[in-house]
Order: C-alpha cells, then structure tokens, then sequence
C-alpha cells in the first residue's frame, strides 16, 4: 500500500511538474507562492511561517539543527541588519537588506541549461532521476516564484526599517561604461594541482621567494573530477554588465550589478560588526568601482587527451 501511495504521489508531482513546464521557463505564466516569513529571535532560533521551536521538538525534531549562532545574531542587531529579503524568480535570485537592493544573480535559458548540465557532470545520478530532475523539477522551477523575509531582533533605539513592497520594482541593469582597468590571469594547473603562471610553476616561485604558495594549490582529487566532468577551463571576467562565469565556452548564471547594487552591497557588508573594519572600509572603497573593471581570470585543467575547447572570445 506504501509503494502505491509513493508511486501515486510521485507520479502527481511529475504531472503537475510537466504541466508547469508546458508553460515553459521564460513563458508568461507565473506560479506566485505567498511570502514565508523567518522570525530569529535574540537565541538565534527561527520561526518559520509561523512554525516555532516548540513545535519542532512536538514533531520529535531538534531545533537546534536550524539555531544561528547567538553571536552572530548580536552582531547582525548591533549593525542594524533588521531583515533579509530573498526573491527566487524565472530569470533569477535577487536579494535586498533592508530594502536595499544588493547585486543578483541572474540567468536566461541558455545559462540555465548549462548550469543544469554542469551539476549533472558532477552529480552522477541514476538516469530515471536525472531525467526527472533536469526535464521535469528544474525547468517546473523557473515557473514558481517564491518571496521569503528573514527578520532579526531591532536593536535597542532604532526605528523599524519597512519592507520591499512585495510586487516592487527590481534593480534595472547598469548603464554601460567604459573600462578604466584591463588585465587578466592564466593559471595552468597540472596533474598534481600545482598552478603555473606565464609557465612558471608556482612550486619554483616558492624555491625563489621562499613564499608558502599551498593555498594556491589544488587537490589531486579535484583535478581528476575536473577531467572526468569534462572542464578543460573556467573563465571568471568582471564586466561593466557584471561577473561573468565560463565552464569551458558555457555561460553560466551572472552576478549583474548596477551603480546602485554595488553601492548598496557594499555599504552592506561594509556596515556589517561580522567583518573586521579595516576590510570594511576596503570593500567601501573599492566594490562600488568593480563595474569599471575589465579583467579576466581563466584557470587551465588538463584535458585528458581531449579535443581542447576554444575559450570564449573577449
């Protein structure tokens, strides 16, 4: 009776899956959840859509599981970090801290797909999952859209800071500007994970400078599950649009920024008790200028043998 009941309940959501998908990712139709609110407390305990700690240990589970550490939520007070918001849409993640807009990361179909076949190369899955997974749940996704606030304690004498208006306006993409900075870095890794730059082996840059590089170096391990998924090269580039991400020539999802979000992302974390103020006022200085910068970092795998695959054009 079980294996009936999960046979049924699977097949249902395979169907209503397949009907959100028939809508298609990019499509006009929206399936638009209501708002989940998180309640942390000065513990550092979550009440989620109502649902309190005593109400998980009622259902024999342990809230401990889901408790932000109590320090971190002082922190997080002291700053005035008073809420969080999160958007999951069709085209993206955007995010806001105290209604400030940060920078989100946004994706079409083409970027979408290539993260979908990206996790299937690194995820062995058996091909009844996989199929499920990237043809029915993943794409059925990009339909639903899901709005979820997380609230911490108001210090002491601040003023309660409002909320997004749900439905607002999100962050429009920045205006184009010319670089004022171009450069880029090749790291060449070989078959052990060390890196070379220009063809100098960063095992010889640490004989010459008596410097610890290891930090720079990679795992065995990763190497070959970089081989056996296929990745020849990542391409990381900062643009005036954003941070673009290449597995080999694929476009993956960008971190899209404007004027506005960098400024706001980095009053954010610059305001924020979490970082030490030094670094704070670093990232002050310099994140809102990012979009002024046109610089690549490509990092080189072995191929395996394998046919090289060209890197995607500036």
């Amino acid at each position: 009776m079980k294996t009936k009941l999960h046979v049924r309940a699977l097949s249902a959501i395979v169907l209503a899956s397949l009907i959100l998908t028939g809508c298609g990712g990019g499509g006009p139709f929206r399936l638009v959840f209501p708002r989940i609110f998180v309640e942390v407390d000065k513990e550092g305990f979550p009440t989620v859509a109502g649902i309190n700690p005593g109400m998980l240990r009622f259902f024999g589970m342990d809230p401990n599981q889901f408790k932000i550490d109590p320090a971190t939520v002082s922190k997080l007070t002291d700053s005035n970090l008073q809420h969080v918001e999160l958007l999951f849409r069709n085209d993206g993640l955007y995010w806001w801290a105290n209604g400030k807009s940060l920078v989100p990361l946004t994706w079409d179909d083409a970027s979408f797909d290539n993260t979908k076949d990206l996790i299937t190369r690194f995820v062995k899955l058996d091909e009844a999952t996989s199929g499920v997974l990237n043809n029915v749940l993943l794409p059925a996704a990009r339909s639903m859209e899901q709005n979820v606030i997380i609230r911490f304690p108001i210090k002491d004498g601040q003023a309660e800071i409002p909320l997004r208006e749900m439905g607002g306006p999100l962050p429009e993409p920045g205006a184009t500007v010319d670089p004022s900075l171009i450069g880029g870095l090749r790291l060449t890794f070989d078959d052990a994970g060390v890196p070379s730059v220009a063809g100098l082996s960063f095992s010889e840059i640490e004989k010459l400078a008596g410097a610890d590089l290891s930090s720079a170096k990679l795992p065995p391990d990763t190497i070959q599950q970089m081989k056996d998924a296929g990745i020849q090269h990542v391409t990381i580039r900062t643009t005036p649009e954003g941070i673009k991400i290449w597995s080999n020539d694929k476009l993956l999802p960008t971190l899209r920024w404007s004027e506005e979000t960098l400024t706001n992302t980095a009053d954010t974390l610059a305001s924020l008790a979490l970082i030490e103020p030094a670094l704070g006022t670093v990232i002050k200085q310099f994140l809102p200028y990012l979009n002024r910068a046109d610089v690549d970092l490509v990092l080189k795998f072995p191929t395996g043998g394998a046919a090289p695959i060209p890197e995607p054009a500036r």
